[in-house]
């Protein structure tokens, strides 16, 4: 019997896998913050604030990925529509 390699749908949160499917202008911020919380994860409270920085980026791929993005960012800067502050959505980012 030989072994079969197994296929593996890749990690969302694979910093790769984030900056692969985020659009080219959102890339260099991706990538600034995330070496910013790499640096800061060598102390155990850094590594929990990289783990949500990559699931918060994670989501913004999901939204990123969205064909109407773009049109519901502007409403949203502008107060058109009905949509959840941040801090409900992401309780964890609280300051």
């Amino acid at each position: 019997m030989s072994a079969q390699p197994v296929h593996q749908e890749p990690d969302p949160r694979d910093p790769q896998v984030i900056h692969d499917q985020l659009p080219e202008a959102a890339r260099a911020k991706f990538l600034a913050e995330y070496h910013a919380a790499v640096d800061a994860a060598h102390d155990f409270a850094g590594y929990r604030a990289l783990q949500d920085l990559l699931q918060t980026w994670r989501l913004l791929t999901a939204a990123y990925s969205k064909p109407d993005f773009q049109q519901r960012y502007e409403d949203v800067r502008h107060g058109v529509g009905q949509y959840v502050p941040m801090d409900e959505a992401f309780p964890h980012l609280k300051a």
